[in-house]
């Protein structure tokens, strides 16, 4: 797993801060460059004065005007001379650009390095170009900025390798992958190139947002982009800028590793999970800068990739993409199907909790908190409540004669037919033993008589064949009460449950195998 970028005030280690700092040979910015920044923290800086520092080097002057007419800044007309270049380039990417050249010409390593240098150029170059590809397609403006802090990205290897260059000699060798240098370097140091870079260039005086880059460079989602002195990211283009960098820096390693499946299939990942990019946005990022990469080797003598391999890796990386936003849609489409499964589990598991487990009416507590809430809803909307209390009668002579398994196919039964008569919206429900409740939200005294006659009748002819072959009959008595009829209201839910019971016991005494209603004089 790669170290996240460290927050900023996290920095490194004192004591190998303080080697780096008392390195005798530690880089220090050519005078170019440092003239340049300099003019950056000048407001009244105009294109006048970086002509005059920029036409004190030949060679980058020919660079900045090379740059102009290149495919980056596509011109009808050939610009010519160095003051048309930069006044086409505007004076803050003259300023970048000019920077760029300056650095990359005199950060090159010594004879004895450790460090294979035209990799990490070409790796550093390809970042810058895919930061100002990444940048234009997210609609940021600072391309040139974003191509400054693409080169520079890494810039902090080339710090190590001067100041410890036995020592980063041998965590080079450990690996040529950039996630594995990168653990190497925790590993030694305590401190990655990322934080190193980050520190060389706040020693240098360069810009907050190149450290920011350097330090955000290894991110692999937009959660772990830190940019504020205090740990806050409340400028979510400073935050984009660096993700555009930091997923530049995963792009680059695809054009210089040799085994390119697994880096490519992580892009993708990256490329969601840093910017939200899907596989055909990425696709197109990829291409362009594998168009930009010819010019760009040419503008900066730097040897980038061939057109063959530019062409094989723009291949293989369409075709890995493509697998991995396959996979990706089969991934999502089989995690919505676990979904629906969980959730049809835990709907089923719910409607369980609510049932009887014998006969599958609802259970005593779901009828509590459904009636008081029917009741309350009556209550405040003037609308009728009726409920039906029912008993079957002699049902212990069942039970004993019988035995309670039969009993209990009886119950199963009875409540099948009560389902089968109510409304959609009504409520059956066990109240315990053979005692059920029926509630009819809306249903007046009138209706819910009618509709427990026609119950009570069909449940008396419909003789119950046992498991032996025995036919059983049974019958029920039930009673009626409703709330809010005709102006008369129950005072609480638990009159209305006791009044329904009061009518039970006056259809039992009457003989059984009938309905009553409720009636206070009764």
């Amino acid at each position: 797993m790669i170290p996240r970028p460290c927050a900023w005030g996290l920095h490194m280690d004192d004591v190998f801060r303080k080697r780096l700092a008392l390195c005798p040979n530690l880089p220090s910015l050519p005078g170019v460059a440092m003239r340049v920044i300099e003019l950056g923290r000048d407001p009244d800086v105009g294109i006048a004065d970086i002509t005059q520092v920029v036409s004190m080097d030949p060679a980058l002057a020919a660079k900045l005007l090379k740059i102009a007419n290149s495919p980056m800044y596509a011109q009808r007309r050939r610009v010519d001379n160095l003051r048309q270049a930069l006044m086409l380039l505007g004076l803050n990417a003259a300023m970048t650009l000019a920077l760029s050249f300056s650095l990359v010409g005199s950060l090159a390593g010594g004879p004895a390095s450790g460090m294979d240098y035209p990799r990490y150029w070409r790796r550093s170059l390809i970042t810058a170009l895919a930061s100002r590809v990444i940048g234009k397609s997210m609609g940021l403006r600072r391309l040139e900025e974003l191509f400054l802090a693409g080169l520079l990205q890494d810039i902090g290897m080339s710090v190590l390798d001067v100041a410890l260059r036995g020592e980063y000699a041998a965590v080079l060798a450990q690996g040529t992958q950039h996630d594995a240098l990168v653990r190497a370097e925790a590993g030694a140091f305590g401190a990655d190139h990322a934080e190193v870079g980050a520190w060389i260039m706040e020693q240098w005086g360069m810009p907050d947002y190149l450290q920011a880059a350097a330090r955000n460079s290894h991110a692999t989602e937009r959660s772990a982009v830190v940019c504020g002195d205090d740990g806050d990211d409340d400028d979510d283009d400073d935050a984009t800028f660096c993700a555009c960098v930091a997923l530049a820096s995963w792009l680059a390693e695809m054009w210089v590793v040799e085994s390119r499946d697994e880096i490519t299939a992580r892009i993708g990942c990256h490329a969601k999970a840093l910017l939200g990019l899907e596989a055909e946005r990425l696709h197109e990022i990829i291409d362009e800068v594998g168009t930009l990469m010819p010019e760009a080797s040419s503008v900066f003598e730097i040897e980038l990739v061939d057109s063959m391999r530019v062409a094989a890796v723009l291949d293989h990386a369409r075709e890995v993409l493509m697998v991995r936003n396959l996979q990706i849609i089969h991934e999502a489409a089989e995690a919505r199907v676990q979904a629906e499964r969980m959730e049809e589990r835990a709907r089923v598991a719910e409607e369980r909790s609510r049932r009887d487990a014998l006969t599958g009416a609802y259970n005593r507590a779901f009828l509590e908190d459904s009636l008081a809430r029917e009741f309350e809803l009556a209550t405040e909307r003037g609308w009728p409540l009726s409920i039906a209390f029912i008993d079957l009668d002699h049902f212990k002579r069942i039970n004993d004669t019988w035995g309670h398994q039969a009993g209990d196919e009886i119950l199963r039964r009875v409540v099948e037919l009560l389902t089968r008569f109510v409304r959609k919206g009504d409520i059956v429900a066990r109240y315990g033993g053979e005692e059920f409740v029926l509630v009819l939200p809306g249903a007046r005294q009138s209706a819910a008589c009618a509709m427990m006659d026609r119950l009570r009748s069909t449940i008396a002819a419909q003789p119950h064949e046992l498991d032996d072959g025995q036919k059983v009959t049974v019958t029920i008595s039930a009673g009626i009460a409703t709330h809010m009829e005709n102006g008369v209201a129950c005072v609480d839910v638990s009159y209305l449950v006791r009044n329904a019971d009061r009518a039970v016991y006056t259809a039992k005494r009457n003989g059984r195998n009938r309905v009553e209603v409720y009636s206070a004089d009764a």
